[in-house]
């Protein structure tokens, strides 16, 4: 079973050593895993070092916001082979390995694999807005994990992806409206969409403040990541406007 193999346990492993590739076996099939972007707390602290001073805690609690827990954030987990994966169930409850990388690491991106007939085909397909961060599902609703895939089988999806999904933690979508003076400084509270980042340079921010997942593996490879939206923002990036790509899978679990 996933959860068994990819628990906290594991990922404890992996944040021991967060600037090292792991190489593992899950069901006869081999992966290598990694941090997405290691020392992230220390990124943004230096990045943000105008508006935080030292102290995303204390910045938190005057902000209002809740606290940051991710030292290190993401996790990319690479398949050598095509591998089916159960990853949630019919109740669309998210299993519980993967809840536990999602709580500890805040993002999970997983590389030729793809879900199993029965669910492959779950949810709808979305094109998300260009550079507007936004939730899916808030603490009201059950389902507050979002999951997106490319469905390797799919007449459209089995090709790359001209674009981007971008994650932040929701703390980093609060700091940069500061930067970008979308709201003032001293304001509480988080937002549920923001529109940041639009004059920045993305190869910059790319893998450094911003997780991106540019769905570019080769044709017939299937690709899935997933967040909580209680802790993280999401949205799309086109390099080329005019080349948005198709649209993704999208699915809400609980």
């Amino acid at each position: 079973m996933f959860e068994t193999h990819f628990n906290s346990q594991w990922l404890n492993n992996l944040l021991t050593r967060p600037e090292q590739p792991y190489q593992g076996e899950y069901g006869n099939q081999r992966y290598a895993a990694q941090i997405a972007i290691p020392h992230y707390r220390e990124r943004l602290l230096k990045h943000y070092s105008d508006i935080l001073h030292g102290d995303i805690n204390r910045f938190c609690l005057q902000a209002e916001i809740p606290a940051f827990e991710f030292e290190h954030y993401g996790v990319i987990i690479h398949f050598e082979q095509p591998t089916i994966l159960t990853l949630h169930d019919f109740d669309m409850e998210l299993n519980s390995g993967l809840k536990e990388l999602i709580k500890k690491a805040g993002v999970v991106i997983i590389k030729n694999a793809y879900m199993n007939l029965e669910f492959r085909n779950r949810g709808h397909r979305n094109r998300f807005p260009q550079l507007n961060f936004h939730i899916d599902r808030s603490s009201a609703h059950p389902t507050h994990y979002s999951m997106y895939s490319r469905d390797p089988f799919d007449d459209e999806q089995k090709f790359p992806r001209t674009s981007s999904t971008l994650f932040i933690p929701s703390i980093v979508g609060h700091l940069q409206a500061i930067r970008e003076q979308l709201i003032r400084p001293d304001e509480k509270g988080l937002k549920n969409t923001y529109t940041l980042f639009t004059q920045e340079n993305m190869a910059e921010l790319s893998n450094n403040i911003i997780l991106e997942h540019r769905w570019i593996e080769p044709e017939g490879t299937g690709e899935l990541s997933m967040l909580d939206n209680l802790t993280a923002l999401h949205a799309s990036y086109y390099p080329n406007p005019a080349a948005k790509g198709y649209k993704i899978g999208v699915r809400y679990l609980s």
